[in-house]
């Protein structure tokens, strides 16, 4: 607050400092002045005006600062993209794309319903090029995050999962245990195994996977994406990941081995 407060005064008492250039003011009489000064409409403009300067010049130079270390973190994960297996995850778009997205999510999270239309814009936009995978990330404040990352990898045992996804997501509001036996009768799967395939170990284990996963690698709220293991954490636009693809397109005919499939 100090230095704040000299600089300040320094920019308001430029014009009494011009006034008296050759003369030398006690510190007492500049105080005095300075004091006298305030008390006029035009000290106290000058004052708001080099406050309101000196702040907005601290924040611009904050913004620039956190650009340029923003900036830096990308070329680092460029030239050092996460490693990442797909695994047993669900995956949408050709198996020779150049560029995957691993993809965290959480079925109760509004943010990740706005990943999920970014992606399918992404795919839309680079059929040939990329493709998607899902990993789980079931938040622990969202009552039916679990129950529902199960009922996605039960259906995608019976070869539904982004028919279920895609109905949970539209559905957001009223996931519940009857929803997803009612969507699992409604895509023709068998509801018996489909219920006991929520609850296996093997489902459990997947999910448990995923979280230590998105965990290891930095990724703590919804939705995550690493893009051939450049990290976007949220809900980015279209455009942002539009830039990471295009980078890696252009890059080499065929994209770094960030993801092993």
């Amino acid at each position: 607050m100090r230095k704040i407060s000299l600089y300040v005064l320094g920019l308001c008492l430029l014009p009494l400092l011009t006034l008296n250039a050759n003369a030398e003011i006690p510190q007492a009489d500049l105080a005095s002045a300075f004091e006298k000064y305030l008390q006029t409409d035009a000290g106290r403009e000058s004052v708001g005006k080099a406050a309101q300067a000196y702040f907005k010049n601290l924040q611009e130079q904050s913004r620039k600062d956190q650009e340029d270390r923003e900036k830096g973190q990308l070329e680092d994960q460029f030239k050092n993209p996460v490693k990442m297996d797909i695994g047993k995850s669900p995956v949408k778009g050709p198996a020779t794309a150049k560029v995957t997205i691993i993809e965290f999510s959480d079925f109760e999270c509004p943010f990740c319903t706005r990943g999920k239309t970014t992606m399918e814009e992404v795919l839309k936009a680079y059929p040939n090029d990329v493709k998607v995978a899902f990993k789980n990330l079931p938040l622990p404040f969202h009552k039916n995050a679990l129950p529902a990352a199960k009922a996605g990898i039960a259906a995608g045992n019976q070869g539904k999962f982004w028919e279920m996804h895609d109905k949970m997501f539209d559905n957001q509001k009223t996931l519940s245990q009857e929803f997803y036996e009612a969507t699992a009768k409604e895509l023709g799967l068998d509801v018996a195994k489909f219920k006991t395939d929520m609850e296996s170990a093997e489902t459990i284990a997947q999910i448990e996977a995923d979280k230590k996963l998105a965990e290891a690698n930095g990724i703590q709220g919804t939705p995550g994406f690493f893009v051939n293991g450049v990290a976007v954490k949220g809900a980015y636009p279209f455009d942002h990941f539009q830039k990471l693809i295009d980078r890696w397109l252009g890059k080499t005919t065929a994209a770094p081995e960030a993801v092993k499939g």
